[in-house]
């Protein structure tokens, strides 16, 4: 008799079970249970180098020759170890390894413990999980995310007994215990029947247990199960598969009744582990009876009725064992499933730690052929993947023959509804992928999260999740003999994914794709025509390159073309020497390619381990050229800043040169001449810009032009020759790197209290410092960072020895941080001093901000002035004032907004000292004293273009805000600088709780339930809109988002958001963006391939503008997406306020948020990957 007929549900499993351990009148409790995972799979990983972030990690690897661990990747189920080759390698396991306690990582752990209210509770799980320690107390509270189920006994609990893991409560009943049992994601409660006439006890015919939640919808499901639901989201926070019950079973049979059978228990090792055919209260051994229990729920109620048939059987072997598991939503998962019970589901093994593959011997009742499923994360979106393994410890084998089992990926993923009849794959498996077939023999005592002792090649399965973007992958393993029951094994519930992986040099940019002679890369239409075969250049960058630049990589140029008479295409491949990453690779064309046939190439970066892809991968295109020898000649090029190394060459060939020179906002020249008489015209561009055209003097003669540069970095010129017949030559080609000259002197301004010089960080320029000036202060400047305190009395000044700048007649840029304490005041930041007058002022005057020169070196009769058109205020400002000499401009920028030109005709020279915080009046003293700040004042002798403004502003991120949510007073979370408070929807909204389990980072964090009156808000935006920002913050959700989208943060617009970072209804982490501020605006968005975490410190999530290229981008915990650059930036008035938990789409705010939001960061700037790393680090960081 075998009844398993039950449906299995989703979150937590009630089962009733009947079971015999070896001897009738004995009860199997499990002498000693498989301890809970306790580390990760790499031994002493806790004691292992380690360093905070990827670069970091990778660097030190290299250079200690072994693996170092990347602390910011560190997560339960997750580790990840730099290798000394460059390459990553990355565990995601089944199970919880290790869990947040009191912001430190500790081993996951099981073992119950007592507390100081007398109840047990695991050591170091994911669940807060509190049980009874006798008498009326509940039997088991559990909690997560502030959402508690409780469970009641109906009668008073007798003392139990701890044992690891379990308890046990004798006695519940005449003949009747009560064994509960705890893991790191869940908890179970067996009842054991030890005789058949406990079995006809009144009260076990229909078991009344109480089961309440808070802040939960428990309800039935429709397979027989019990589901805790978030009232929000609808979905799943924790769950129970239907009950079911079973026996001991028969003595005489299962796997181990089979001669030869070889086991971890019988083997030699573990006396406590458990025989795979022994019944236990842990679970059903292979020969037991399995029946269903009824199941209902109402108001609070659960009623369990236990199948009657079964326990009247006289073929029923007591003791009998009735069994729910609770277990909260993971996205890692594990399954069974059998031929015996095709309706029937083995979620997470029923809460067993190994289970069978194969068939079994016919004594085992019903149970047939089994098989195992795991799922498991693939978060390598933009990787290679080098190598993947998945690791598993076999417990049980049938003899030390090798016999073959195979793994698979499977079409469709695992759920707790899976069983054979619909297992991914069908039955036969035929649209599954056979991976590897392996036939080990070693077995082990114990399924621990180190001692996996078989794998199995899985690279392909996530070579086809990176490419189809799968979050996550399922595998299957079945025997490959399916028909002899001497192919059994058993496998545990702590398999690993181990996978190498690599970041490839990036596809190429097709901007930096040239040929010499030929011009930029052209695809169709103009195709230019060469009169040789052209050298082709590219510039290659490896992701993974740290800030030296030391990688290297190499090029594979790729030339294809088809032969006049030949119908088949002719590829040429070359590699290139490794050169450092971003450096130049040049190929030379054979001079034997045809004429007037279309050549097409392309070209790809490796770094050693993997290749990146084709700069015409995706929808790119190859580049194109044809040779044509009758052709004009393109012209030769010469600059003397520029281009030094061809000055005495007079071909189109511009020399190779990796020297960076001239300087971005300084004057260079550039000539164009040519060797035919009959050139008439030339036409230029830089960088594939619109063609200029310029004509010499006389037919073949030189043009001179002059270009002054707004951009470092590599540049392009494209010159062509155009003869009196109209025809142009292919482009002369020249590339060459323009250099960033650096201010003549700056002042960070972070010298030591009590300075009397402050340090120049440029020269010899040191400034006497007054006694009106304090150091070591941040003066609400960043908190990471220093500034100068000027009191505004005339000792409130710096000076420096000697003159700055040589001559103020010539270009020239003042760039820094000011904050002034009185924007009335007229006060000077930054002035010269001249003949007369200052020969320019930099400062405040009736609220704005001012740039002046004098009309004349004497005492000043007039004067140049530039205003901002914003008004000045008491926050930290960053001010840029320029002199164009050429142009004869002077333009003054404040912030991000935009900058104010005035002419200056007139031209003086003032050649003293340079004055901060104060200038000379009228030839006599000094006056106009600052009072307030400064901080990282800059001098260039020079202009300065927006780069160099945007980079000095990004030096260091400045910090607008950072909300710890510990706290809260009056509906106010306060801002850790003592910057604005965040503003709280309830007051009850900020959750501190008294136990370590739950908690996010720090003591308290911000919950919320869903609801429309819930969420946090800032009272303005903080952030520039027509600047750079980044928001930062740790999201985790209740449940999952599927069909219910939410947003973890946003920011509000005047009629919508402006930004959104949410939870999509695909379960997904998602970006979304609109530049239009009007009703009914349009949002662009961009899914990644984040599943949004519900465990723990939950996702940390990063949103960075690059206000300078409109690019936005969502880090989920390190790994970045990118919305395509917006087509107009957004505008100054676009943002008003950050929304937690909340976004707008239109004038009513939605996507409420179920789920637990902690350290908020805002700054203005963009944080790279190494400063994102460096806040994703566990524990609270006021320094950063």
């Amino acid at each position: 008799m075998a009844r398993r007929t039950r449906k299995r549900g989703r979150l937590f499993t009630l089962g009733l079970m009947v079971g015999l351990a070896g001897l009738l009148s004995s009860t199997a409790y499990v002498d000693a249970p498989d301890s809970a995972p306790a580390t990760a799979p790499v031994a002493a990983l806790e004691t292992d180098p380690i360093r905070d972030t990827e670069a970091e990690a990778l660097l030190a690897a290299k250079a200690l020759n072994q693996p170092v661990e990347v602390l910011a990747e560190r997560s339960e189920y997750r580790d990840v170890f730099a290798q000394p080759d460059g390459t990553l390698v990355a565990n995601e396991h089944t199970q919880a390894v290790r869990v947040l306690q009191n912001d430190a990582w500790v081993p996951a752990d099981a073992t119950l413990v007592a507390q100081p209210d007398g109840t047990y509770a695991p050591t170091a799980a994911l669940l807060n999980m509190r049980l009874s320690n006798g008498g009326t107390t509940p039997l088991m509270v559990a909690e997560r995310d502030s959402r508690v189920m409780t469970l009641t006994w109906p009668n008073p609990l007798p003392a139990p007994t701890v044992n690891g893991d379990q308890l046990v409560y004798p006695e519940v009943f005449q003949g009747v215990d009560l064994v509960a049992f705890v893991t790191v994601e869940g908890f179970s409660h067996v009842l054991v029947l030890k005789t058949p006439e406990a079995a006809n006890l009144p009260e076990l015919q229909n078991l009344r247990l109480g089961v309440t939640g808070e802040g939960l919808t428990i309800q039935e499901t429709e397979d027989g199960g019990i589901v805790a639901l978030d009232p929000a989201t609808g979905n799943p926070v924790m769950e129970a598969d239907a009950p079911t019950m079973w026996d001991s079973g028969s003595q005489e049979g299962g796997e181990a009744a089979t001669s030869g059978l070889r086991s971890s228990a019988m083997a030699d090792t573990d006396t406590g582990s458990e025989d795979p055919n022994e019944a236990s209260a842990r679970g059903p051994g292979e020969a037991s009876q399995v029946a269903q229990v009824g199941l209902s729920y109402s108001q609070g109620t659960l009623s369990l009725t236990p199948d009657a048939a079964m326990l009247a059987d006289p073929d029923t072997t007591y003791p009998v064992y009735v069994d729910p598991v609770w277990q909260g939503s993971t996205n890692s998962a594990w399954a069974m499933v059998d031929s015996g019970y095709p309706s029937e589901e083995y979620w997470k093994f029923d809460g067993k730690r190994h289970e069978r593959i194969g068939r079994c011997p016919s004594s085992c009742n019903n149970s047939l052929v089994k098989r195992l499923f795991y799922r498991l994360s693939t978060p390598y979106a933009g990787k290679t993947i080098l190598e993947a393994k998945l690791r598993v410890t076999m417990q049980h084998v049938y003899n030390s023959t090798a016999r073959a089992a195979a793994l698979y990926l499977m079409p469709a993923g695992i759920a707790t509804t899976t069983n054979w009849s619909n297992q991914p794959g069908g039955s036969s498996w035929s649209t599954a992928t056979h991976l590897d077939t392996n036939s080990p023999t070693s077995v082990q005592s114990t399924c621990t999260s180190t001692n996996q002792n078989t794998e199995w090649d899985a690279k392909v399965a996530v070579q086809t999740a990176v490419a189809k973007g799968w979050s996550n992958v399922t595998l299957g393993l079945k025997s490959v003999n399916e028909s002899d029951s001497t192919h059994t094994k058993r496998f545990c519930d702590n398999a690993v994914l181990s996978v190498r992986y690599n970041r490839a040099p990036l596809i190429p940019n097709q901007s930096e794709l040239l040929m010499s002679p030929g011009g930029a890369c052209v695809y169709g239409t103009n195709v230019p025509y060469t009169p040789e075969a052209p050298r082709l250049d590219a510039y290659l960058r490896d992701p993974d390159h740290s800030s030296s630049h030391t990688e290297q990589v190499q090029a594979e140029f790729r030339v294809t073309y088809t032969a006049p008479g030949s119908s088949t295409p002719t590829v040429l491949l070359s590699k290139t020497a490794f050169k450092a990453s971003g450096s130049k690779f040049s190929y030379e064309v054979s001079e034997s390619i045809p004429q007037n046939v279309t050549v097409s190439w392309d070209v790809r970066g490796g770094d050693g381990v993997s290749w990146g892809p084709w700069s015409s991968d995706g929808t790119r295109n190859v580049c194109q050229f044809i040779v044509d020898k009758t052709s004009p000649t393109p012209p030769d090029v010469d600059s003397a800043q520029y281009l030094p190394l061809d000055a005495t060459d007079t071909t189109s060939d511009c020399k190779d040169d990796d020297e960076w020179r001239g300087s971005i906002g300084v004057v260079g020249s550039f000539t164009f001449d040519s060797a035919a008489t009959d050139v008439v015209e030339y036409l230029y561009n830089f960088n594939g810009g619109t063609d200029i055209s310029v004509k010499p003097a006389t037919a073949g003669g030189p043009v001179t032009i002059n270009w002054t540069p707004d951009k470092e970095g590599p540049r392009q010129l494209f010159v062509k020759a155009v003869d009196a017949a109209k025809r142009a030559s292919s482009p002369a080609t020249c590339t060459f790197r323009v250099g960033k000259r650096p201010p003549v002197a700056q002042w960070p301004m972070a010298d030591a209290a009590g300075s009397t010089r402050a340090d120049n960080s440029r020269g010899p320029n040191d400034a006497t410092v007054g006694s009106g000036v304090t150091f070591a202060t941040t003066n609400n400047f960043r908190e990471w960072d220093r500034a100068a305190i000027f009191d505004g009395t005339s000792n409130a000044y710096m000076v420096t020895d000697k003159a700055v700048l040589a001559d103020t007649s010539q270009s020239f840029a003042i760039t820094g941080w000011f904050r002034t304490d009185d924007v009335n005041r007229r006060q000077i930041a930054v002035s010269q001093d001249g003949t007369g007058d200052s020969g320019f002022s930099l400062g405040v005057d009736q609220g704005q901000w001012f740039f002046r020169m004098p009309t004349n070196d004497l005492i000043n009769i007039g004067e140049w002035r530039v205003k901002t058109t914003t008004g000045v205020t008491t926050d930290w400002t960053f001010v840029t004032a320029i002199f164009d000499g050429p142009n004869k401009k002077i333009s003054i920028q404040a912030d991000n907004n935009p900058p104010v030109e005035w002419q200056r005709r007139s031209l003086t020279r003032a050649r003293g000292p340079l004055q901060l915080g104060r200038n000379t009046y009228k030839g006599g003293g000094y006056s106009d004293f600052w009072k307030g700040g400064m901080a990282d004042v800059s001098v260039f002798d020079r202009p300065i273009v927006t780069e160099d403004s945007t980079g000095l502003q990004k030096q260091l991120l400045n910090r607008k805000a950072y909300w710890q949510l510990n706290d809260q007073t009056s509906g106010q979370s306060p801002e850790v600088g003592n910057g604005s408070p965040l503003a709280l929807s309830k007051q009850s909204l900020l959750f501190k709780t008294p136990t370590p389990i739950g908690r996010m980072v720090g003591t308290g964090h911000l919950r919320l339930s869903g609801k429309p009156d819930e969420y946090a808000q800032s009272s303005s935006a903080l952030v520039d809109p027509t600047g750079s920002f980044t928001i930062t913050a740790r999201v985790k959700l209740t449940s999952g988002s599927n069909n219910h989208a939410m947003t973890a943060f946003s920011v509000k617009g005047p009629n919508n958001s402006a930004v959104i970072v949410r939870a999509n209804s695909q379960g997904k982490w998602e970006l979304a963006a609109t530049t239009d501020d009007t009703a009914g605006a349009v949002f662009q968005s961009k899914e990644t391939e984040r599943t949004p975490r519900m465990v723990g410190a939950g996702d940390h999530l990063a949103l960075v503008y690059d206000g300078y290229t409109r690019q936005l981008t969502l880090w989920v915990e390190g790994e970045s997406t990118e919305l395509e650059p917006l087509t107009v930036p957004f505008k100054p008035t676009s943002m008003s306020s950050l929304q937690l938990g909340r976004a707008f789409l239109g004038a009513t705010p939605g996507e409420h948020l179920s789920g637990n939001i902690d350290e908020v960061r805002i700054y203005d700037g963009v944080a790279d990957k190494v400063k994102i790393d460096k806040l994703r680090l566990i524990g609270e960081a006021p320094t950063i």
